[in-house]
């Protein structure tokens, strides 16, 4: 079992477009605790490094995540300590979930269990035609992390919530289109190009106007105060952003914002 515990957390900056990588291809990229532990970290890293996005994917194309390493919950997720686990599983989501810059997943094969509450703390969800989508844990005689489920009937209403938690039925890409779990499905072969495409449109975009969008998005589900949605506001109207983005309009260019 030793071996099986080896996988970790990766990440990359290629120009403005960071990406936090779940690796442990051995076990269909499944996370274990140490790996949990490690992704509040890895976003704050590829924030500080002056990303614009973050692309959360799985390690080569068989799989974004089979979900949480079942072979180390007899030592790491017993009665004693299951709470410190479940609290690094909603350290995990709501580092991706409170990020100030987008996030956007990118979605091959099994998406399963602890994988789905990644991909639900992402705000862009983008997957391939081979993807599929399970809440399992009715069959391990676990729950499903409260901010997932939390996440998952706010993204796809209580009514589809109901039915992938109390089922633990696996669902396609299709159908997770269809209820609203996805925002994009596409071949196999172009999910790496469309989500490139989305990126740089992100990318071109000013990062404190969608840091604002995103605190004010918070604020609807309850997740922020409006002083935090003002002082989001106010940032906007007092960045160079801001008035890059007047001049470039009367001159009728495309502006070019810095973040600053």
């Amino acid at each position: 079992m030793t071996n099986e515990r080896t996988g970790d957390i990766l990440t990359s900056t290629t120009n403005d477009i960071g990406t936090l990588t779940i690796s442990n291809p051995k076990l269909r990229n499944a996370m274990n605790l140490a790996m949990y532990k490690k992704v509040p970290s890895a976003v704050d890293s590829l924030i500080a490094s002056g990303v614009k996005v973050i692309v959360v994917r799985g390690a080569g194309d068989d799989a974004f995540g089979a979900g949480s390493d079942i072979s180390e919950f007899e030592t790491l997720r017993t009665l004693d300590n299951a709470h410190a686990y479940d609290d690094a599983e909603a350290d995990a989501h709501k580092s991706i979930e409170n990020s100030s810059v987008p996030t956007v997943a990118m979605i091959q094969g099994p998406c399963r269990g602890g994988g789905l509450a990644i991909v639900l703390a992402c705000d862009l969800r983008y997957a391939s035609e081979d993807a599929t989508f399970a809440a399992p844990p009715a069959k391990l005689g676990i729950a499903f992390p409260h901010l997932a489920v939390k996440s998952l009937a706010e993204t796809v209403g209580d009514a589809h919530a109901r039915y992938l938690l109390l089922t633990a039925t696996t669902i396609d890409a299709q159908e997770a289109s269809r209820i609203g779990l996805l925002h994009h499905v596409t071949s196999n072969s172009s999910l790496t190009t469309t989500v490139a495409e989305l990126t740089a449109q992100i990318c071109k975009l000013a990062p404190q106007s969608l840091t604002a969008a995103k605190v004010s998005l918070a604020a609807v589900k309850g997740n922020a105060s409006s002083t935090e949605v003002q002082n989001a506001i106010k940032k906007c109207y007092e960045s160079n952003d801001y008035q890059e983005g007047i001049t470039a309009f009367l001159e009728k260019r495309s502006p070019d914002f810095t973040g600053t």
